[in-house]
């Protein structure tokens, strides 16, 4: 439920490495796999136009589970994965500054914002005031793809994400996970798992994952450098995925964490 390595050059010798020796792999994030409300993906195909998707959270741990979230819509637009020319980090008044020179679509944090049911936000609130410690992961694509991950903790508890295509059309969805016993986003994954061992084939193709590796190790340089812009051309990764997406069955009720 992670990345392939905290770092790009070990993530690119595992990958390497599995191909040499024929060796299949499956990694990633469970996040892809989870309920949807409403129940919506991107329609293969789609001219997209830009991506932002809503995160909490540290970035090294849930801020990969928002990448992978972002890449299983991002690798389904027209001509499948193109690969990743730089990705920036941004932090605290740097986010909403960011926000008002239009690097991301303020449509899409509202429409992304309004899909959350755990915790929306309350009536004449701001985002901007709620969010103390706000990132944003800035993800330029090499076909000019444009993608945002704003991580705003603690104002959000959940994971959302909305996107628009090249008719300016709006859609958006919630990633909904159980946060009660048995957690049962997992076993969607753990299902994943055991086809791979039955069937010796990944349901989704390494690169997805070999590419959100490499971006999070790019964003948090870039964070500890002050935000700085990194140009990645060992992101220039080409992929096309049939994966599709489908809802699972309604999740069962919830016991408390503390009981077994």
């Amino acid at each position: 439920d992670k990345q392939l390595s905290d770092n790009w050059r070990d993530a690119k010798w595992i990958y390497d490495t599995a191909r040499e020796q024929k060796i299949p792999v499956l990694a990633g994030s469970s996040l892809p796999l989870v309920w949807r409300y409403p129940p919506t993906d991107v329609k293969s195909g789609t001219k997209l136009k830009e991506v932002l998707v809503l995160s909490y959270h540290r970035l090294d741990s849930y801020g990969f589970h928002a990448l992978e979230i972002l890449q299983s819509l991002a690798e389904r637009r027209a001509g499948g994965e193109t690969g990743v020319a730089s990705v920036q980090c941004l932090s605290g008044d740097e986010v909403w500054k960011a926000g008002q020179r239009g690097v991301f679509d303020r449509r899409l944090l509202d429409a992304a914002l309004a899909r959350l049911k755990e915790k929306p936000i309350p009536a004449g609130q701001r985002i901007e005031d709620l969010a103390k410690t706000p990132d944003l992961m800035i993800v330029t694509y090499r076909d000019g793809l444009r993608a945002c991950v704003l991580s705003l903790n603690y104002a959000i508890l959940e994971w959302a994400a909305a996107w628009s295509d090249a008719e300016n059309r709006i859609d958006s969805t919630l990633f909904w996970t159980q946060e009660l016993r048995p957690f049962m986003h997992f076993s969607w994954f753990l299902m994943e798992i055991e086809k791979l061992m039955y069937q010796g084939r990944a349901a989704w193709p390494l690169e997805r994952t070999l590419l959100t590796s490499g971006m999070l190790d790019g964003l948090l340089i870039s964070r500890r450098d002050g935000g700085k812009v990194m140009a990645t051309p060992w992101l220039n990764i080409r992929y096309q995925s049939d994966w599709t997406w489908r809802q699972p069955p309604s999740p069962p009720p919830g016991r408390p964490i503390t009981e077994q």
